[in-house]
């Protein structure tokens, strides 16, 4: 292995979290002395234009943008490794993704974001650069798997049955977690915390996170009902989002019970205040507060992976997921019995993986140290209309 080894960390800005679990392993290897890290929003470097569209759509809140993203995402779902769809996404764009690379030039391939173009082009060109892939969701879809993957990082492992029955073989899986900051892993002083932002440690908060770009549906009704039917106060994250920031404003500035925000990189602070979390389900959001063991209840989840996130952690009972007002006011009521938080919160903690980019990033070296060749793909056990979702999307 170099002594100090270029890094190449392939992201996306398709919603907060590829980048934040690029972030995240960034400073991991950064921590241990390697500074020749490059994370890059490969997708949008190689069709700027495209990417923007697709982005836009993607984190639009429409109700059609939902449905088609949906169906898509359930159409490519079964892009296992050799199948002819995934082998042409992979393809997409490999002159310009051949030009990063020989710019950079990376002893190290690591994905956070499934556009695996790169992977490709070292399959193809036989170079011995070992290329890894970290899963940031609690469900695997088929555009995550190529078969010059060295290893892949998984969320939990719920999800190993799922890369296996796509013919990936065991040695080639490791159960790390999903990377996300140190800070979520801390434990945060409360009564500080309170005297920080001014609020009574003597009330109940309920964080209310729409996103980092604010996309949570029907979240004045989500909030009238935490006021009506509850004792919960509410704090509301809105992102980048700042026309629902100045429209929850306008609607509940003079309520003394509500608390509107924009975007904030303390969330870790605000998930320490609060007794319970309403959010939609990416994956790095739910690590998170899994983390903090702080209850959550997922509203209305969208189709594609957050729909897989969702159910994949209520199945084990570590999220509770609402699908309309009435479901939602019954699980608030309930999430305002101590016990039933500490039902929650005893379940995260034993479920929580902590520390996952130091254990990424020994691996990864561990594995250039001994040049590990890349993983074995054996032939997937899925049959013609299965879906490797764990949702069965």
């Amino acid at each position: 292995m170099k002594q100090n080894p270029v890094v190449l960390i392939v992201t996306s800005k398709f919603g907060d979290g590829h980048v934040k679990a690029a972030e995240a392993i960034e400073l991991a290897f950064n921590n241990k002395g390697f500074r020749r890290v490059h994370t890059i929003d490969m997708l949008a470097e190689v069709y700027p234009r495209v990417n923007e569209f697709f982005r836009r759509f993607y984190l639009s809140g429409s109700v059609l943008s939902q449905e088609i993203y949906g169906l898509v995402y359930s159409l490519t779902s079964k892009m296992y490794p050799g199948h002819p769809l995934g082998s042409w996404v992979h393809s997409m764009g490999k002159r310009q993704v051949q030009e990063i690379l020989d710019k950079i030039r990376p002893d190290i391939i690591i994905h956070t974001f499934p556009y695996l173009a790169a992977a490709q082009l070292i399959k193809e060109t036989g170079r011995p650069v070992p290329t890894f892939t970290v899963l940031t969701d609690y469900v695997l879809h088929g555009r995550w798997l190529h078969p010059h993957t060295t290893k892949y990082f998984l969320a939990a492992e719920s999800v190993k049955p799922a890369f296996l029955e796509a013919g990936i073989s065991e040695e080639a899986l490791m159960v790390s977690g999903i990377p996300i900051r140190s800070d979520f892993e801390q434990l945060q002083d409360r009564e500080d915390l309170f005297d920080k932002y001014g609020l009574s440690i003597n009330r109940r908060y309920l964080l209310l996170a729409a996103g980092a770009y604010g996309v949570l549906s029907n979240i004045r009704g989500l909030i009238q009902s935490v006021v009506d039917k509850s004792d919960f106060d509410v704090i509301v994250v809105c992102g980048n989002n700042h026309k629902l920031r100045t429209a929850t404003e306008d609607l509940f500035g003079q309520n003394n019970r509500v608390h509107v925000l924009g975007y904030t990189d303390k969330m870790h602070e605000w998930m320490s205040i609060a007794s319970c979390l309403l959010t939609k389900a990416g994956g790095i959001t739910l690590t998170e507060a899994i983390a903090q063991s702080l209850p959550v209840l997922v509203y209305r989840p969208l189709p594609g992976q957050e729909a897989g996130n969702a159910e994949s952690l209520a199945s084990q009972g570590i999220i509770d997921v609402v699908n309309n007002e009435d479901q939602f006011i019954r699980k608030l009521q309930q999430m305002e019995q101590r016990s039933y938080r500490e039902e929650k919160q005893q379940l995260m903690k034993s479920f929580s993986r902590k520390s996952s980019s130091e254990l990424i990033v020994s691996e990864v070296l561990q594995v250039i140290e001994a040049r590990q060749p890349v993983a074995r793909h054996t032939k997937p056990r899925i049959t013609e209309g299965q879906a490797t979702t764990m949702q069965g999307l």
